[in-house]
């Protein structure tokens, strides 16, 4: 279990252009080169905007892996956003991993398939997979897509939200740390002090107290920094996840901390 603090922002996705270049008509006729400028040939050269994927239909579903059929050739990117659409409160969210074919997609989902049948309609977003960030989720348990999870109210619809896919911070905007977090654990501020801005990581089997640990740094952050953390639960029981979230509403620093539980029951992709 690793415990560390990341503030990266989201890389806009390039924006990709299909160009097509034709011989000048004066070329072709006399059977000679020409040196005008293809900004000065009516036709040279075209250009069309960004394509928007077509939607597809489902082509196969293994277990949290999907395949989308799509009717053109105009694939959605790799690492982009699917949406299922079908009759369930929540909506299915597909991350395209790899293309199969010229009009197949391979998918990975976020949520349980489990109802999930062939030739139910999927959209294409033409964005990536985004989660919400800001105030709005300070308090608030969420699973792998943002979605809320502690059986509290939705989340604003104008909470702003970041790609789940970004670039890391160079190491030259990084400042080296010169200053001692300070746990108020004894036993690690005197025998393997962390640094602040640095990370720490923590090896131990089941049951031995990894996660009561975190909670007692997230604690030593709020109450002596006045700092925000992010929990991230990655294979956590719910029971564990659970007590976590407990203790927290009752220590007073769940105000100041965001909760990411992706849970031992959650499809891989989660």
């Amino acid at each position: 279990m690793r415990f560390r603090l990341t503030n990266a922002s989201a890389d806009p996705t390039p924006e990709v252009r299909a160009i097509r270049a034709e011989p000048a008509a004066d070329a072709v006729e006399t059977g000679h080169s020409t040196s005008e400028s293809p900004d000065a040939r009516s036709g040279a050269v075209t250009a069309c905007d960004p394509c928007v994927p077509s939607d597809g239909i489902v082509h196969a579903v293994r277990g949290a892996v999907v395949d989308v059929l799509f009717a053109r050739s105009d694939l959605p990117a790799v690492n982009s956003a699917l949406i299922v659409e079908w009759d369930r409160p929540t909506d299915l969210i597909l991350e395209v991993h790899s293309h199969l074919d010229q009009k197949t997609v391979r998918a990975v989902a976020f949520q349980s398939t489990a109802g999930l049948a062939r030739g139910v309609s999927v959209h294409a977003t033409g964005e990536p997979v985004t989660v919400p960030v800001g105030e709005a989720v300070l308090g608030r348990l969420l699973d792998a897509v943002g979605n809320p999870q502690d059986n509290g109210p939705g989340l604003p619809e104008e909470t702003p939200r970041r790609s789940i896919h970004a670039l890391p911070p160079l190491l030259r905007t990084q400042t080296s740390a010169t200053e001692v977090f300070e746990t108020g654990i004894k036993v690690i501020d005197l025998l393997t002090p962390l640094a602040q801005g640095g990370k720490a990581a923590m090896f131990g089997g089941a049951g031995v107290g990894k996660t009561v640990l975190v909670m007692e740094l997230i604690r030593a952050m709020v109450e002596n920094y006045e700092g925000i953390s992010v929990f991230a639960g990655v294979g956590e029981r719910s029971r564990e996840g659970h007590e976590l979230l407990t203790e927290m509403r009752g220590s007073g620093v769940l105000d100041r901390t965001v909760l990411v539980y992706g849970q031992m029951n959650e499809p891989p992709g989660a």
